[in-house]
């Protein structure tokens, strides 16, 4: 299966869940003027709008494959809280403006 060069993963932060901010991850093909890439490798993009990325800062994204529960795993040191099914988080203090990931 190929993927267009142009393809990127697109990581934000919404309002909403339990917690108050839910994580949006969706592939894109469309750059806009807010947005940064935070990561790149080979083909490999991840990029995210200026606003969210002050929630992401120092976001660790990592795959499983296991049988249990296979798919990405995002680790947030922002996160000061979460549901408890894990699909939102909570940040206590205003987060750092200065972001980085890590994959």
């Amino acid at each position: 299966m190929g993927v267009s060069d142009e393809i990127f993963l697109r990581i934000g932060v919404k309002s909403g869940g339990c917690s108050g901010n839910s994580y949006d991850a969706v592939l894109d093909d469309n750059m806009q003027e807010v947005d940064d890439v935070y990561y790149t490798e080979d083909k490999l993009r991840i990029v995210s709008d200026k606003v969210s990325s002050i929630y992401l800062d120092g976001l660790t994204i990592d795959f499983s494959d296991d049988l249990i529960e296979p798919g990405f795993r995002l680790t947030n040191a922002n996160a000061q809280g979460s549901c408890g099914c894990g699909s939102s988080f909570s940040t206590g203090d205003e987060p750092n403006v200065e972001t980085s990931f890590s994959v």
